[in-house]
């Protein structure tokens, strides 16, 4: 996926500038910029603006079941780095047989979720920040045109209370499945409608451009212009039609730079994958602290570490023995930074490991190759032409036929390595792994992963250090000075502890945990 965020240079040598015409004469009035140093100037203002760049994609994918890892494939290759699903059928916000939404994010923004609001089966709101910019990701799916008006009438309603508690200088990317015709023309919304629909335009389409007007939304898919089959998000036999979209605030439109829809992909025979490209200017950037690497330990359950290790500190002890005239913590603290310095050379240092990926860490060769068949397979059907029909079935059978096999090769390949899995339980090695793997799983479910921001008391986000720091100030003055029941009276502690329990819970401790201050594992 593309970074996040790009440094821009604005400035540019133009053929008729630097490198051909003449420069000026200087300016004396010092109005302006000099040729002398005019360069330099304008370099580092071009400097003094960063750039967030987002590719956000909406994407109905009638089913997660066993497409987790294709699509994770697909939204890799696109560079996508948000992405807004529609009908996942997961259970959860849903009873997993029909509707469900989801937004998928990449690592980096995950790490910068702050609130994630599940309404129901149809609406989904995750906010993010991103250098002091606040996104609010929001994926739709509404009811179909079939559906009772009451169903309909509430889910506008929980849009409209969603849309509500957006701030206004946050920014916000709608995307979903909103199963209606906003049409071809703008006809009396040209604030939201930009002109370049599709169809002509029905009764569900015409709620979402009230919702539009309402919040100031621009329906971004109708703001480019497009060839008719760039325009279709839906497309079954012969009806081809409109019904996903794309909706930003209307002052963030110039900030958008392409909104296309991609019809090659194969994971999905419907619906078309949506791509919002867009750009913020914002102020740079201070560079994060990196964390300090850390050592090892685990490299001494190998005989080799271990044995070299501990020659090591048996020579450091043996040349410590007769230290007279220190005291122990003098001679503890250099015998702690000769351990930590042997451990560092022997067993070497992390900088953080990867993440096992949930759903995928069985993936094999074999199941690549097929799925790669199946999408070559839907490619060539897709490519046929409708007026050729006898081809068009034959090249559709032969994608079914490797949509088959690739069902079948993943449930064979991910019941093979369980089976290896659970044959290993018994060993401290599988524990291990499957230990791991839980561990990442819990890590993967969370919602909100880092704190980059807190609510004042009205319940407005504070994303400024001052503001944060000045919220926490008088946050600790009003905890610490209000008054307690107290009589007065100190009451000290009472410890008994003998010499003998001490030691006999410090035998009792296990290997294996947390470093101390010290920064050495007992």
């Amino acid at each position: 996926m593309d970074k996040i965020n790009d440094l821009s240079d604005r400035a540019r040598a133009y053929p008729s500038g630097d490198a051909q015409g003449q420069h000026p004469a200087l300016v004396g009035s010092g109005q302006g910029l000099s040729h002398q140093n005019g360069r330099v100037r304008r370099k580092k203002r071009a400097q003094s603006v960063r750039e967030v760049r987002l590719r956000c994609a909406s994407w109905n994918i009638g089913t997660m079941t066993g497409r987790g890892k294709e699509l994770a494939d697909v939204l890799k290759r696109q560079r996508i780095n948000v992405a807004c699903l529609q009908e996942t059928k997961w259970r959860g916000g849903s009873d997993g047989k029909r509707n469900g939404v989801g937004v998928v994010l990449d690592n980096r923004l995950k790490e910068s979720v702050i609130d994630v609001k599940r309404v129901n089966d149809r609406l989904i709101a995750v906010k993010v920040i991103v250098d002091d910019i606040i996104f609010n990701i929001v994926s739709v799916y509404a009811p179909q045109s079939g559906c009772e008006e009451s169903v309909k009438e509430k889910f506008w309603n929980d849009f409209d209370c969603l849309m509500m508690n957006v701030q206004d200088n946050e920014e916000v990317f709608i995307g979903g499945d909103f199963n209606g015709h906003v049409g071809r023309e703008s006809d009396g919304y040209e604030r939201v409608h930009g002109g370049w629909g599709l169809g002509n335009r029905n009764v569900d389409g015409e709620a979402l451009l009230l919702a539009a007007c309402a919040f100031d939304l621009a329906i971004t898919n109708t703001w480019f212009k497009k060839r008719k089959e760039h325009l279709i998000t839906y497309k079954t036999g012969h009806h081809a039609t409109q019904i996903d979209f794309f909706l930003i605030k209307r002052r963030s439109l110039c900030c958008v730079k392409s909104c296309k829809v991609l019809p090659a992909e194969a994971l999905v025979t419907q619906h078309r994958l949506i791509v919002l490209e867009v750009k913020f200017s914002v102020s740079p950037k201070i560079r994060k602290h990196r964390r300090p690497p850390k050592t090892r330990w685990r490299m001494l359950q190998k005989e080799e570490c271990a044995t070299m290790f501990r020659n090591q500190v048996v020579d450091k002890m043996t040349e410590m023995s007769d230290m007279e005239g220190k005291s122990v913590n003098e001679c503890w603290n250099e015998m702690a930074k000769f351990i930590r310095k042997s451990a560092k050379d022997v067993c070497g240092e992390s900088k953080g490991k990867g993440l096992i990926d949930r759903d995928t860490w069985w993936w094999n060769e074999e199941v690549q190759n097929v799925l790669k068949e199946k999408k070559v397979a839907f490619k060539e059907w897709q490519g046929v032409e409708i007026m050729n029909v006898s081809l068009k079935d034959e090249k559709k059978a032969l994608y079914n036929e490797c949509k088959k096999r690739a069902k079948k090769a993943v449930a064979v390949t991910r019941a093979r390595a369980q089976k290896r899995l659970y044959e290993t339980l018994d060993s401290p090695i599988g524990q291990k792994v499957l230990y791991r793997i839980t561990k990442e799983r819990e890590r993967r479910a969370r919602y909100v992963i880092h704190m980059k921001c807190m609510k004042d008391e009205c319940g407005d986000l504070l994303c400024e250090d001052d503001k944060i720091k000045e919220r926490w100030k008088v946050y600790f003055e009003k905890l610490m000075n209000e008054e307690n029941d107290w009589n007065g009276i100190l009451q000290e502690a009472q410890v008994n502890n003998s010499l003998e329990e001490v030691m006999t819970a410090v035998k009792g401790m296990k290997d294996g945990k947390a470093l101390g201050p010290d920064a050495i594992t007992r």
